[in-house]
């Protein structure tokens, strides 16, 4: 028989499991109260939510967030400025595994995964010194006035999410068809499998944050600083003993590794912002005059002295439509300017990828797109260049960096 004192400590531990197990449902109800994405939702719909998010990020986790400390601290100090849900952070995640450079076969690129049509509807635009896409603020400020724009028309952000992935046209003749509200579920959304996972997966990833089960490690605090032309960006890099490629980590926008006319904006680690900016005035690439030859052209002087076409028109403003003899050109001087080369060195090199010829696409506005050019296109896939494509047909393209918005 149990004695008194027995009954008694058992009854103040069954009381006391009943309190703990009430504080942590408060606790997690309060959580969920704070974070908008997981307002109202069920906790069945969280749990299975949070599965599908360990499933698909569980092995990628440590490589994906470790990737976000170059770019997080900003992300984050927009979403904070925009006055947006913070677990907003986790769609780099499943867009582009927080790769900046991440090009999709379809032609979407960037953390945020920006179409071309899409990010020109925005107002986000690019030119062959920098890529709007690739920006880390810009491209955050647009991608998250748009979820916000989204979920205004929505009025719950697990529409808003469906909304980004498939579009949000798609997503009205779906809910005009078969209405739907958060008490129905996320297994009912009226959207293909391929949004509901990604939407699960958002929600997943942002529950498992609000309850402290996964985290990202401290992002690395930046600074802005403006370069002011000529300046090499590996030779600063170098000078200010950074480690190889950091700059263009910390500034995927980037698109040349020289700016010889065009002043620069880009953002280092506060650690090492001293040694740039005194560096600075140290980094411009060496240069040296060479005289034109009788049968010279550009392409063949820039052949000879390591650089490109573009470069040499960069540095020779006034160049006329024809070359002289005797003429004086500007020219890269050192190995150290043929090595950089002008252009970001993670771009990424070319990627065969299958595409899908869309409605009003043509091979020039394909070419423009994957930054390769028609011949390049029509060589691959044995086309005559005057050949007509349809809606439907598929290519191969070799893409390269992508440029234009």
């Amino acid at each position: 028989m149990p004695t008194t004192t027995m009954l008694i400590r058992l009854g103040t531990l069954l009381l006391t499991c009943l309190i703990f197990s009430s504080s942590v449902s408060s606790q997690s109800l309060h959580n969920h109260r704070i974070d908008p994405l997981l307002k109202s939702l069920s906790d069945n719909d969280l749990l299975i939510a949070e599965a599908q998010a360990r499933k698909h990020f569980s092995q990628s986790w440590n490589t994906v967030t470790e990737r976000s400390r170059f770019v997080r601290y900003r992300l984050i100090a927009k979403l904070n400025e925009l006055n947006a849900p913070v677990s907003l952070q986790v769609l780099p995640v499943i867009e582009s595994t927080y790769n900046p450079y991440a090009l999709s076969h379809a032609g979407a690129l960037g953390l945020w995964q920006l179409m071309p049509k899409t990010a020109k509807w925005l107002g986000l635009h690019s030119n062959h010194k920098l890529n709007g896409r690739r920006d880390i603020d810009r491209s955050s400020t647009v991608a998250i006035q748009y979820l916000q724009q989204l979920h205004d028309r929505f009025d719950n952000w697990p529409l808003a999410l469906a909304a980004y992935n498939m579009g949000p046209n798609g997503l009205s003749r779906q809910l005009r068809k078969n209405p739907w509200n958060i008490a129905d579920g996320l297994e009912k959304m009226p959207i293909p499998s391929a949004t509901r996972a990604y939407v699960q997966q958002a929600i997943g990833l942002a529950s498992l944050l609000n309850k402290g089960m996964v985290a990202f490690p401290d992002p690395i605090k930046t600074r802005m600083i403006q370069l002011q032309p000529p300046v090499d960006i590996r030779a600063l890099e170098t000078l200010s003993g950074m480690e190889k490629d950091d700059i263009f980590r910390f500034n995927p926008c980037l698109n040349q590794a020289q700016y010889f006319s065009h002043p620069v904006t880009i953002h280092v680690p506060e650690s090492n912002f001293n040694n740039v900016h005194s560096n600075i005035k140290h980094a411009g690439p060496k240069f040296v005059h060479t005289r034109v030859q009788k049968g010279d052209s550009l392409w063949s002087i820039a052949k000879a002295h390591g650089t490109t076409v573009q470069m040499l028109k960069q540095l020779n403003r006034k160049l006329g439509k024809y070359l002289r003899a005797g003429q004086r050109l500007k020219v890269p001087a050192n190995q150290l300017a043929k090595a950089s080369a002008n252009e970001n060195p993670l771009l990424p090199g070319s990627h065969r990828i299958r595409y899908k010829v869309r409605s009003g696409d043509s091979l020039w506005r394909i070419a423009k797109r994957f930054g390769t050019t028609v011949k390049a296109i029509a060589r691959v896939n044995s086309l005559s260049l005057k050949r007509k494509i349809r809606a439907g047909d598929t290519l191969w393209v070799l893409a390269r960096r992508v440029e234009s918005s």
